[in-house]
């Protein structure tokens, strides 16, 4: 009975959330996402590098309808020496894997239209090797909240992802105590819930929200 009255719950606030998501005209979104861009390079990605005294890391997503955008974060990244990675639903199956992007070209379209990385054109990378490779995952979602908690489509892909890269970690473990990479939102600040999300067990805690503007921490900032 729980689970179906979280379920429902869930149900609610896709609805809504996705509604007011795609309210907004495309030309506001681009700009928006623009500058979410720019603030997640400026306070999140920037620290980090300094911090590690490295380039980094970064797995994102290619946007799907009214999805913040992160297409500027990734040139960014790619121009200052990153390694940019994204994930790619395997056919057949419920699992993502994980690839490596050199370039805007190597992105095609997945499942229901999803970009995702060309997998005649990129390698994916052990599934042993992720939680050591990456230093960030930027997630998309329809809703978050400061908690960490966040509302995804449905599918349960980045759930599961995230279980695979925690394995043996404590859950609430920052990247310098065993819990790399970071887990962040890339949302509008819109979506950001004034209220706790319903969630389940199996769902996925975010490290942050990034947002334009500013990086909401749900955890104790490592950078």
């Amino acid at each position: 009975m729980a689970r179906e009255h979280a379920a429902g719950l869930k149900a609610e606030w896709r609805r809504r959330m996705a509604e007011r998501r795609n309210a907004v005209p495309a030309g506001e979104r681009r700009e928006m996402s623009a500058r979410l861009c720019r603030v997640t390079e400026r306070e999140l990605l920037a620290p980090l590098r300094k911090r590690l005294g490295r380039p980094l890391a970064v797995c994102l997503y290619g946007a799907f309808r009214s999805e913040a955008d992160p297409a500027d974060l990734a040139a960014s990244c790619l121009e200052k020496g990153d390694a940019v990675y994204a994930p790619r639903v395997v056919p057949g199956g419920e699992e993502m894997e994980v690839r490596r992007l050199a370039s805007p070209v190597d992105w095609t379209r997945g499942r229901y239209g999803v970009p995702e990385p060309d997998p005649a054109r990129t390698e994916p990378l052990d599934r042993a090797d992720l939680a050591e490779a990456l230093d960030l995952v930027l997630v998309p979602g329809l809703a978050f909240d400061r908690q960490g908690r966040r509302l995804g489509y449905g599918g349960g892909h980045y759930d599961r992802l995230y279980r695979s890269m925690r394995a043996g970690s404590p859950p609430d473990a920052p990247d310098d105590e065993g819990g790399k990479p970071l887990w962040v939102g890339f949302a509008f600040s819109f979506q950001i819930a004034g209220e706790a999300l319903p969630v389940e067990p199996h769902d996925l805690r975010l490290d942050a929200v990034a947002t334009e503007r500013g990086i909401v921490w749900c955890v104790r900032p490592p950078v």
